[in-house]
């Protein structure tokens, strides 16, 4: 029995390494068993090859729709200060009635403008352009050799063909409007849907976040959106007052074509510390084959009066008040946009631009949030 007992004390030490050794062993070959084999691997990226040809084939699909959802909620976005404007003197319904009245009537007049006064301008202006535009390479001064180095009547006419494409007749236009009445009115309805219900459904998904977050979260979704609401409406007054300044000088000039002149220069107005200018560029040029050269100077003048005064007081407060866009993003947004959805999508795409980016400046550098609660985690 005491041969046995040492036996077995003798031996327990040399046990002891094998015992260790088997754990071990059990202990990689777990982590072999965790490691992803090729197959797993295969499986994962294959997967997601699926998952983007099924999202990426959802939403060519489902573009038209998505494009609608979009557009609703962004005018939704903008009309709220209108709709907040009328409901403190009658109910919120009536203001939201009244509010979408004034945007038919809007609508259904620049429709009839367009196809009863734009597309006639634009025939003049494809008529007229190419001749001014030789005129003015027949110049004997500076200007008349510049205009033959660049060859302005061949890019005159380009640009006439252009527009033909682009504009069409008017019963293109109307028939065009005809088929898009359908998706106005859907449109219409979610956007007051959004106005009636929008924030009820922005605190409820907010609800769903952990109270830090929710606290942080919270106001600086509404920064942005009063942020946004003011840049895009200053955008808007500052494309109105440069399109009427153009028109009143290109109907002085009597220049061909003054209320397209005039649609143009509004929309080029949009961007800032240059735009103003490049809105009034068509009416110089214009203006160089058919007017005095004191009142072209006249013209230059007051673009560029109105290019400074932009540049160096509106934007200092616009951007104080809302957030500094710059011209870079709006430009890149816009010919994105203009690419896939046409001129809805550049104005679309710049309007949900400057949101990305109000709310981005809100969540990560906004000096007026709340600190959020420190978590133990």
């Amino acid at each position: 029995g005491s041969c046995t007992a040492g036996t077995l004390r003798t031996m327990a030490p040399a046990d002891a390494p094998s015992a260790a050794t088997s754990d071990a062993a059990k202990s990689g070959a777990g982590n072999l068993l965790n490691m992803p084999p090729p197959w797993r691997v295969a499986l994962l990226v294959t997967a997601l090859i699926c998952a983007v040809v099924v999202i990426r084939n959802i939403f060519s699909s489902a573009h038209q729709v998505i494009g609608w959802a979009v557009a609703a909620s962004l005018i939704a976005l903008l009309l709220t200060p209108v709709v907040q404007g009328m409901d403190r003197i009658m109910p919120r319904a009536l203001a939201i009635i009244l509010t979408f009245v004034m945007v038919i009537a809007l609508a259904v007049g620049l429709t009839w403008l367009y196809t009863s006064n734009v597309l006639d301008q634009v025939a003049q202006i494809q008529e007229s352009a190419p001749t001014i535009a030789a005129d003015i390479e027949d110049r004997g001064d500076r200007v008349g050799e510049i205009a033959r180095e660049i060859g302005l009547a061949d890019q005159a006419t380009e640009l006439a063909d252009r527009l033909d494409e682009r504009t069409g007749s008017g019963g293109d236009a109307i028939r065009s409007a005809a088929l898009s009445a359908p998706p106005y009115f859907v449109s219409m309805i979610l956007t007051i849907f959004l106005l009636l219900f929008g924030p009820q459904m922005i605190n409820g998904a907010l609800d769903q976040l952990s109270p830090a977050r929710r606290d942080r979260y919270r106001p600086a979704l509404n920064q942005a959106a009063r942020r946004t609401q003011l840049y895009v409406w200053a955008s808007i007054a500052q494309g109105l007052l440069n399109g009427l300044c153009i028109w009143v000088a290109a109907t002085l000039l009597d220049l061909p074509s003054a209320g397209l002149l005039a649609l143009f220069g509004g929309i080029a107005a949009v961007l800032p510390y240059f735009g103003m200018m490049v809105g009034w560029l068509p009416v110089l040029i214009l203006g160089l084959g058919v007017a005095p050269g004191f009142e072209v100077a006249l013209a230059a003048g007051a673009a560029t009066t109105l290019q400074v005064v932009e540049a160096l007081w509106w934007r200092h407060r616009v951007d104080q008040r809302s957030l500094h866009v710059g011209p870079a993003i709006p430009i890149v947004v816009a010919v994105l946009g203009y690419g896939i959805y046409g001129i809805g999508g550049a104005l679309y795409g710049c309007v949900l631009a400057v949101i990305a980016l109000a709310i981005a400046d809100q969540v990560w550098t906004g000096t007026d949030l709340p600190t959020p609660v420190a978590e133990p985690s």
